[in-house]
């Protein structure tokens, strides 16, 4: 059973899993979001937040991660649009070959997979789900991985990777939990 934990501020009780730091939170930003069909997951802007550690040991967070879960709290409208016009993009790019392949009759592909004006347009397109903290860092912040569920992939979903409010990488959900992509970033820069 987890029990929960009082970390320092600015993170809410969470728990140790055996593998991060997890627990609940609501980003009132982020409230509103609703896939076509989904009437299972909160509209309420509650997700699940995981803030991960060198070696998956339960040890403290590190004042870059601190730092990162306070800007995805403060800084959370820049954010959310930031990922949205980053996903808006990506969708642009890529939504007639995900037609194409997903076999959509025009009704489907007007629900699900619609032509898209503005990034706004996605908030009932996807939905977050949680938000990963990572111990990998740049310049004393962490990366921040941002999971959806989205109504064109069911079985992949949509992630983004970010550095602060800056977009690192867009596609599937792995996006937002795979930690390499964040470290070739941290190197790169």
């Amino acid at each position: 059973m987890l029990v929960p934990q009082t970390l320092a501020p600015p993170f809410p009780p969470l728990a140790w899993d055996g593998y991060a730091w997890s627990g609940l939170v609501q980003l009132p930003t982020w409230a509103g979001m609703r896939l076509p069909d989904e009437t299972s997951l909160p509209v309420d802007g509650t997700v699940e937040v995981r803030v991960s550690t060198e070696n998956d040991e339960p040890a403290l967070p590190s004042p870059a991660q601190a730092a990162a879960y306070e800007l995805l709290t403060t800084q959370a409208a820049a954010v959310r649009e930031a990922i949205l016009a980053a996903v808006f993009g990506w969708y642009q790019q890529d939504y007639l070959t995900w037609r194409d392949e997903n076999g959509y009759d025009e009704e489907e592909a007007a629900r699900y997979l619609p032509v898209l004006t503005e990034p706004a347009q996605l908030a009932g397109l996807v939905q977050l789900t949680a938000i990963n903290v990572f111990p990998t860092a740049n310049d004393g912040l962490s990366y921040t991985g941002y999971e959806f569920v989205c109504s064109w992939e069911e079985e992949h979903g949509l992630g983004a990777m970010l550095h602060g409010s800056r977009i690192v990488e867009v596609g599937g959900a792995d996006t937002a939990i795979l930690e390499w992509i964040a470290a070739r970033d941290a190197e790169a820069q």
